[in-house]
């Protein structure tokens, strides 16, 4: 049986939770925060939610940070678990999610050129401009976790609590940024990095080593791909190599992709404070030892070495299957 709620929230409720002088995109933002809230939250009490794991900037948002961390506008799941498909998994959520009503919100998905996105409407926007993006990736490499929402003001307007929901580990999420920021300086990227080392208490209960071999991994599975069954970790667009000075380097400002960050983190960060806090929090990234300096060279002679690495890894889940 559904749950039911009575959500509570006003035009001045939002105005509290945008970022300050953030104007109407900070508003608009701070809308779509809201609305993923109530939406996560109906689709884990209809047991939608079981099959995947949040992941992404949003993750750390709203199980990490609350309102210490940026707005993250986008939708980033992991299918829990290696084997499934995540096109179906995308199809599933898709059809639960579009035409759905929660409280003053509804909810409507479209999707173009392969790419799905969630769009959100209620009076408290007239036309809206910022949408959700979908993106549904394979499997997490380690066992996903549960975690609740860090408590912001808001959700005292939602007619009761938010659930645990599975989440890929910090670590394996972190180490997706630091992939992909050996191919592109992305500016949420950096932002969401440089808060995480920045807080000391959840910093320093992080696996640094483990974050610096799944981080190499990553970055090799993005120059070639691997396979365990019918499930595929694709390659990226551009093979890369992983050289620590490289990536540990004073990031130029004109290397920053800003996107629209400034809506969603007030006042925005300079580039050149994040390229600081990165460098000196990550500098264990150049702690390689023997097998991940091999591994960094990027040669796909090195799969053996890949496959083996992956076996290892905490809680086994890649121990089992045939990967190649």
């Amino acid at each position: 049986m559904t749950k039911e709620y009575s959500v509570n929230i006003q035009p001045g409720h939002i105005a509290r939770h945008a970022p300050r002088n953030a104007g109407a995109q900070g508003r608009e933002a701070a809308v779509v925060d809201i609305a993923q809230d109530l939406l996560l939250r109906q689709l884990h009490d209809d047991g939608l939610l079981e099959g995947v794991a949040i992941k992404g900037g949003t993750a750390i948002r709203k199980l990490y940070a609350g309102n210490e961390g940026r707005f993250s506008l986008d939708l980033d799941f992991a299918v829990a678990e290696v084997g499934q498909d995540r096109d179906e998994a995308a199809l599933s959520f898709a059809a639960a999610v579009d035409g759905l009503k929660v409280a003053p919100f509804e909810y409507e998905v479209k999707e173009r050129r392969g790419k799905w996105s969630v769009t959100f409407s209620s009076r408290f926007v007239a036309e809206s401009t910022l949408a959700t993006k979908l993106d549904f990736s394979p499997a997490p490499w380690l066992e996903p976790t549960r975690r609740g929402w860090v408590s912001m003001p808001i959700h005292n307007r939602y007619g009761g609590p938010l659930p645990q929901i599975k989440t890929v580990r910090l670590e394996e999420n972190i180490s997706e940024k630091i992939a992909r920021l050996n191919r592109t300086t992305t500016a949420r990227d950096m932002y969401d990095l440089a808060w995480i080392c920045s807080r000391q208490q959840l910093w320093s209960k992080l696996d640094k080593t483990l974050i610096r071999r799944l981080a190499i991994l990553k970055i090799w599975t993005d120059s070639h791909g691997m396979h365990a069954g019918n499930t595929t970790w694709e390659p990226a667009h551009t093979r890369s190599a992983f050289n620590p000075e490289e990536w540990l380097r004073t990031r130029d400002a004109k290397e920053f992709d800003m996107e629209d960050i400034g809506a969603l983190a007030v006042p925005a960060p300079k580039p050149e404070e994040l390229s600081e806090r990165v460098r000196a929090g990550f500098s264990f990234l150049a702690e390689l030892d023997s097998q991940e300096e091999k591994l960094a060279l990027s040669d796909p002679r090195d799969r053996a070495l890949a496959i083996k690495l992956l076996k290892e890894l905490p809680g086994g889940r890649l121990s089992k299957g045939i990967l190649y």
